[in-house]
């Protein structure tokens, strides 16, 4: 899942960065709420970790442009300093779906994240299957038939996005986005690598040749004849 921090202390989101990669999430970062908003509103994220004191646009002003802005719209964790019940009260009211003070505790914040992306309507849980072959949510583990496929970061998030899709088409900017940050230099021939890279590991583990397929000139999916 990809998360987006708007974050101006260097400090606390170059941790945040660390912390949320190191848990299996694609992230992308902000110093301060103009360069925010404009990646909120230019790329798709599951979740938004925002702080309320940023420069150029602060954080519930943020907040609020993005709700109305419609279409689909990420959850949001507010992080700040601010922590009296009035302040808890106009951040719910702009529309944050939850609140965590300064300083916090990371395993109260990771399970606050995983508490949040639960309400995200798609499936996720500890875990997803598509016939034998079974994804961790963790970042990491996957496995075929209980065989460890030892995959990379980037191919499990690949292999995520392909699972979510539960047999549809992936294209493949869809798949550059989901598996890399903005900032990142990938394209078609990097996606392309990973792709057979994963294909190779699935078929080690006696996977079907043809489980992940390629819909020329579209993308990629899983074969819908495996899912039993």
């Amino acid at each position: 899942m990809k998360l987006l921090i708007i974050e101006d202390d260097p400090l606390i989101r170059i941790s945040l960065v660390e912390m949320l990669t190191h848990w299996g999430y694609v992230c992308d970062q902000a110093s301060d709420g103009k360069e925010g908003l404009e990646l909120a509103l230019s790329f798709h994220y599951h979740l938004i970790l925002l702080d309320l004191n940023l420069p150029h646009l602060d954080g519930l002003s943020l907040c609020r442009r993005l709700r109305r802005s419609g279409g689909d719209q990420p959850l949001i964790l507010m992080l700040t300093a601010r922590s009296s019940k009035a302040d808890k009260l106009l951040g719910f009211e702009e529309g944050a779906d939850d609140y965590i003070s300064k300083p916090f505790d990371p395993d109260v914040l990771r399970v606050r994240v995983r508490a949040l992306l639960r309400r995200v309507d798609r499936p996720h849980t500890e875990g997803w299957q598509w016939g034998a072959l079974h994804l961790e949510a963790d970042g990491h583990g996957a496995s075929y038939r209980g065989q460890d496929l030892k995959l990379t970061a980037k191919e499990h998030h690949i292999l995520e996005a392909l699972i979510l899709a539960r047999g549809r088409t992936c294209a493949k900017q869809g798949l550059l986005g989901s598996a890399w940050s903005w900032s990142e230099t990938a394209g078609e021939a990097s996606l392309k690598t990973h792709i057979k890279n994963l294909r190779a590991k699935l078929c080690a583990a006696a996977a079907p040749a043809d489980l992940v397929e390629t819909v020329y000139g579209v993308g990629f999916r899983l074969n819908s004849d495996h899912i039993a």
